[in-house]
């Protein structure tokens, strides 16, 4: 069991009995069990925000043939609307 662990056995941490921690505080203050969880925190975070760049990248082809699929289809429905306006007009 590291560090971070708590025994299964043992109770909850009370929210009030959790410190605060502030600007003020030094580094050497904050549990190295803290450093870690947060440290952990950020790669994870890293990680999510490489797999949303690398699902983006790979999805830009299918984005980009969609929007112009869109493009061309919302266009093509005003020139048809324009199209029955001007049926009836006689010049």
């Amino acid at each position: 069991m590291t560090q971070a662990e708590t025994p299964s056995s043992s109770p909850p941490v009370a929210p009030d009995q959790i410190p605060t921690l502030t600007q003020d505080m030094a580094l050497v203050q904050v549990p190295q069990a803290v450093h870690v969880a947060l440290d952990a925190r950020v790669a994870e975070k890293q990680a999510l925000m490489a797999l949303s760049s690398d699902l983006l990248e790979n999805l830009r082809p299918e984005i980009e043939r969609l929007t112009a699929d869109l493009v061309q289809r919302t266009l093509q429905s005003v020139w048809d609307k324009r199209a029955r306006t001007f049926d009836g007009f006689e010049a």
